[in-house]
């Protein structure tokens, strides 16, 4: 009796749904840096996902600056800046991957600002000095 090869699911060289040539070529489709927004995106996208991430920031920043910390403040113009060099980023970098890679690295710092932002006021309003 013929024994089956065990199929392992997460084994991409043997279930990938890519040509074998294609698979060995890009990697492993599973990884962060072989994903579809990574590879083959005009970067359009990231501008309106990063529009929508900085109204979202300035929605919930600037209703605090009435507490009257400079964080706030500080805060929404980085992340302005920051959205402002995703599009200089969009704009003059001509190798697709590399202009993927910085629109990914700036839409998180856009994010980790806003929520830092939002943190220290928080832990400041609720210290117990």
């Amino acid at each position: 009796m013929a024994q089956l090869d065990p199929v392992d699911p997460l084994d991409p060289k043997k279930n990938s749904d890519l040509p074998s040539s294609q698979a060995s070529r890009d990697g492993d489709p599973t990884k962060m840096r072989n994903q579809k927004a990574l590879r083959t995106s005009s970067g359009r996208i990231w501008l309106i996902v990063g529009a929508l991430l900085v109204i979202a920031c300035l929605v919930t920043l600037l209703p605090m600056i009435a507490l009257g910390t400079p964080v706030p403040v500080i805060a929404s113009i980085i992340i302005v800046l920051l959205y402002a060099g995703m599009f200089v980023v969009r704009f003059v970098v001509d190798d697709r991957r590399k202009r993927l890679f910085w629109l990914a690295v700036l839409f998180c710092l856009i994010a980790v600002v806003g929520l830092i932002a939002v943190i220290i006021p928080a832990f400041a309003e609720h210290s117990p000095l």
